[in-house]
């Protein structure tokens, strides 16, 4: 358990961050040419996904670039995105602008990237824990956006879910044992939602032990420590539990991701699709 004094000291820090709070502005960087009609249609599909951000997580205390760069292969009005968070945090697009905005915002990708710039850099050994809490998170700003129903959010993890769980190769391993197997040789998929599973997991727990969302303790690291630049996934498990004032990440991975199999997401899901998150 944290000691008071720390609970103090998270406290102190959201009440002297909260005094020079910047509400996120997008610095747009276009890679290549784009008509000024694109140019707006591109902003409007980041600006729609960054209100589902602020409406579940409140105001974000950093400004971010978004990159834009055009593509004419693959599917889907974003075929391939990234972060880069080596100076500062950046996000690339690679679009085809020939999908309408209706299309771009019905993609869950900006949702999906726009949630890794809250999350410091964790190695690629970690990617369980980065993929993961984007994958949770992305249809939960996709309804915070108006974009998608609750229940379209649940129906869309319930799929995928069901997806990961049934894809073929390393069923004996765990998540994390997956996360340190090559890229190449492992199914994003089931590391993707086997990773979501356990924030899946950690949201109920929070939620039967704490009172306590996910969304709610994302914002409060939102405003204690979000300037941490590279943290491993352990570290991120330890702060968590030291914002959440419990042992639950860590519980949770120990009793999920790091068994064999992929995790159970029954339960879990029945008691998210009877309980939203919060949004302002």
């Amino acid at each position: 358990m944290v000691e008071k004094s720390m609970l103090r000291y998270f406290f102190l820090l959201i009440t002297i961050t909260a005094s020079f709070n910047i509400e996120a502005d997008p610095q747009w960087r276009w890679e290549d040419r784009f008509s000024s009609g694109e140019k707006a249609k591109l902003q409007d599909w980041v600006l729609h996904a960054e209100q589902g951000l602020i409406r579940l997580f409140g105001p974000l205390p950093y400004t971010y670039r978004v990159h834009y760069h055009r593509i004419t292969r693959g599917s889907g009005p974003t075929p391939w995105a990234h972060t880069d968070k080596r100076y500062g945090r950046s996000v690339h697009f690679h679009v085809n602008t020939t999908y309408s905005l209706q299309d771009f915002n019905s993609d869950w990708t900006a949702s999906h990237e726009l949630s890794h710039l809250m999350f410091p850099y964790v190695g690629s050994n970690d990617r369980w824990f980065s993929e993961g809490l984007g994958s949770y998170l992305q249809y939960q700003i996709m309804y915070a956006s108006n974009t998608i129903s609750w229940n379209e959010a649940i129906d869309n993890l319930e799929e995928r879910f069901g997806a990961a769980s049934k894809q073929s190769g390393h069923h004996t391993a765990s998540i994390v044992e997956l996360s340190n197997m090559s890229a190449r040789s492992v199914s994003s998929v089931r590391l993707y939602w086997g990773g979501a599973a356990y924030f899946l997991m950690v949201d109920k727990a929070l939620s039967d032990e704490k009172k306590l969302r996910f969304t709610e303790l994302i914002a409060t690291y939102l405003q204690c420590c979000v300037y941490q630049k590279s943290r491993s996934a352990w570290e991120m498990m330890e702060l968590f539990n030291r914002i959440s004032d419990s042992d639950i990440f860590t519980r949770i991975y120990e009793q999920t991701v790091m068994r064999s199999g992929f995790p159970d997401s029954a339960n879990g899901l029945a008691w998210l699709r009877e309980n939203p998150p919060q949004i302002q």
